[in-house]
């Protein structure tokens, strides 16, 4: 039994003599990269650039359109003298000029024709026409409302329809086009403006249906 007893004591604390290489054990762990922390990871650089374009830009555009950043604004005053300054708010963009000889080509021509002379027996001529020359309200009136019935024009008689123009043309369409034919193929009349046509619709806005050469005539008679 003390035998035993001796032989046991002697193993359980006998000195270690086998070596153990402790890195090598925990060498795989060593190569793997840490945990990360959540919160204090570094952000990429891209993220810093387009921080650093952002600040630069809203500089930019502060200085640029901020104005002056106070009350002088809107009032600009100092001392009761009164500063005059021009409104900020955008001009309003000038109205195109219309073209009246690309209107008479478009809507005009194909029974006036481009010279201006008309078709015998169906369309009457509109170079040297006192209907189109004499007044300026009768030709906007036709173009206006359209025409029917005979009309006499340089000694010959046209018995057509013209459709109305004016739900289908600008008051600065109808100026631009009859100004173009009352001074083209030799016709000299004055201009007529865009106040004229919209005086005009104004007048006759409530009718429906085409001019009469005798009602004209009684029209031209009263302006």
């Amino acid at each position: 039994m003390n035998d035993n007893k001796e032989e046991d004591s002697e193993w359980r604390f006998r000195p270690e003599k086998d070596e153990y290489d402790l890195f090598g054990i925990h060498r795989q762990a060593f190569r793997e990269p840490p945990e990360p922390e959540e919160g204090l990871e570094r952000p990429p650089w891209w993220l810093w650039a387009i921080s650093v374009l952002l600040i630069f830009w809203a500089g930019f555009y502060l200085g640029r359109y901020g104005g002056i950043f106070g009350p002088y604004v809107h009032v600009l005053e100092s001392e009761g003298q009164h500063v005059e300054t021009t409104a900020l708010a955008p001009k309003q963009p000038e109205q195109a000029k219309v073209d009246g000889q690309s209107v008479f080509a478009n809507i005009c021509a194909a029974c006036h024709q481009a010279s201006g002379q008309g078709l015998p027996g169906a369309f009457p001529p509109l170079a040297g026409s006192d209907w189109l020359l004499k007044d300026p309200e009768t030709p906007i009136r036709i173009v206006l409302h359209g025409l029917s019935g005979a009309i006499e024009v340089k000694g010959t008689t046209f018995d057509n329809v013209m459709p109305e123009w004016g739900s289908r043309l600008s008051n600065q369409e109808i100026a631009a086009v009859l100004t173009y034919a009352r001074s083209t193929w030799g016709n000299s009349a004055p201009e007529i403006s865009t106040e004229m046509v919209d005086t005009i619709r104004g007048q006759t806005s409530d009718r429906t249906t085409p001019w009469e050469a005798e009602e004209l005539k009684k029209l031209r008679s009263k302006d």
